[in-house]
Formats: structure tokens, C-alpha cells, sequence
């Protein structure tokens, strides 16, 4: 396959320099982006014979010029339920459409997918990003499902990866590996937080995050309430009147 990229001007700190809309060959757009003119004109400009439109997730920077895109190509959409009105193929784990596997990867949102080729490359959406991490937000982000899907991905052994943020990744292996470390030492970090007495998301997030623009502490607390969830989940944290403790088990 040929892989080209249109950047969306839609830059920011989740967004990063943009959103990443890749040009399959000649027929094919993954994650159409926001529904900004410019951005649909050069994907229209880039794909004069655009016939099938890829989307991951539902999400405002990703999903929303796949409708003017298919009112001026005619082009398909093809998405996970949920996504847009309108979609004309739901994708379901497993499935190959036009040369892409679809990989369910819950996490990020519940509905999140990503698209595999038989060249092992994999573009990933918001799962993986090209540096950075990428942001859970409960309760329709989970940080189990997440973790879950970081090993799914992993066990694909894929060659390269093509965030919908940041750039390509020739490292893709060791890139999952260094997403899934991160994940385990914030898990270590907050375990460690509870036993030495911070009972609140706050005084967790104090504990770990010493350094940070006040701006970053509301994302920090939800980052902090996700792994909260999933070691609650797991039996290594519980709650009792809204404080956090250890689990007898943990």
C-alpha cells in the first residue's frame, strides 16, 4: 500500500500538531478528521477516486468530514457502531474490509478500533500516539480495556505505526512496550501514593505529579481516577466514604 498524510489544522495539546488523515493508495482515507474546509479540500484535492472512508472513533478531531466527504465523493463510510449517522459499513473485531484488518481496541472510547495491514503496519487512532500518551476519560474510557488492548496490539507484532497524532513510529514494538511500562508504573506510583496515606484523587495526584502546570492537574486527576477504577476493579484498591485504600488482598 501507499501511505500518504493530510495534517488538519486543528493543532492543541490533545491534538498535538493535528489530526493525521492517511491517503491509502488511491481509493482509501483513514480518520477524515474535523469538519474544517481547507482540511476536506485537500483530502478531495489528494483523492480525486476516494471510494471508502475509515474512521476509528467517534471523536469531533476524527470522525466529522467523513460526512461532506461523502456528500462530494460518494465515497462509503465505514466506522464502529456508534460512530456517525449515516455510516455504511459497521466494522466488527476481525473483519477484513479492503485489504485493512479491523482490531477492536476499547479503551480510549468503547468503541475504538484500529486497521491492520498484511504489511504488519497498523494505524492506531488515538490507541497509540507518535510521542506522548494518549488520555483516558471514564467512564466511557477504561483503563482495563485499555491495557487489554495495548496487549492485543503487542501480541500482533505489527512493523510500523501510524498515530492519528505525531508521527509515523518505525519502533512500533517497542513503542507498545514503552505505552504498557508507562501504564504499570502509574499503577506502581498511585499504589505507592495510598500507602503512604493520600486517600483523595488531589492528594494522589500531588503525590505523583510534583512538577506540574497547575493548568494539567483537572487531566492529571482524570488520568489518576482511570487507574483508580481499574485497580478497584482488580481488587488492589478500595473505597470507603469517597477515600482510597489498599485492599487487604493487594
Amino acid at each position: 500500500m501507499n501511505i500518504r498524510d493530510i495534517v488538519a489544522p486543528n493543532p492543541g495539546p490533545f491534538t498535538l500538531e493535528g489530526t493525521r488523515t492517511y491517503l491509502i493508495d488511491d481509493f482509501a482515507v483513514i480518520d477524515p478528521g474535523p469538519a474544517i474546509d481547507s482540511h476536506i479540500a485537500a483530502i478531495r484535492d489528494a483523492m480525486p477516486k476516494l471510494r471508502t472512508i475509515f474512521i476509528t472513533h467517534r471523536h469531533g478531531d476524527h470522525a466529522p468530514a467523513a460526512v461532506p466527504l461523502k456528500r462530494a465523493t460518494g465515497a462509503r463510510i465505514v466506522a464502529p457502531d456508534g460512530v456517525l449517522d449515516g455510516t455504511d459499513r459497521i466494522v466488527r473485531d476481525g473483519e477484513s474490509i479492503d485489504g485493512l484488518e479491523v482490531i477492536a481496541t476499547p479503551g480510549h472510547t468503547s468503541e475504538h478500533v484500529c486497521y491492520f495491514t498484511a504489511d504488519r503496519d497498523l494505524f492506531t487512532g488515538d490507541t497509540i500516539l507518535g510521542f506522548g500518551t494518549t488520555a483516558i476519560f471514564p467512564p466511557d474510557g477504561n483503563m482495563g480495556d485499555y491495557v487489554r488492548s495495548l496487549a492485543k496490539l503487542r501480541a500482533r507484532n505489527p512493523r510500523r505505526i501510524f498515530p492519528a497524532h505525531g508521527p509515523t513510529r518505525e519502533d512500533a514494538v517497542a513503542l507498545i512496550d514503552e505505552y504498557i511500562a508507562h501504564r504499570r508504573e502509574r499503577e506502581r506510583q498511585i499504589i505507592h501514593a495510598v500507602r503512604a496515606g493520600a486517600r483523595t484523587i488531589p492528594q494522589i495526584r500531588e503525590h505523583i505529579y510534583t512538577d506540574l502546570d497547575p493548568r494539567l492537574r483537572a487531566a492529571a486527576e482524570v488520568q489518576v481516577e482511570a487507574h483508580l477504577i481499574k485497580l478497584r476493579d482488580e481488587g488492589s484498591i478500595e473505597t470507603r466514604d469517597g477515600d482510597y485504600y489498599l485492599s487487604p488482598r493487594a
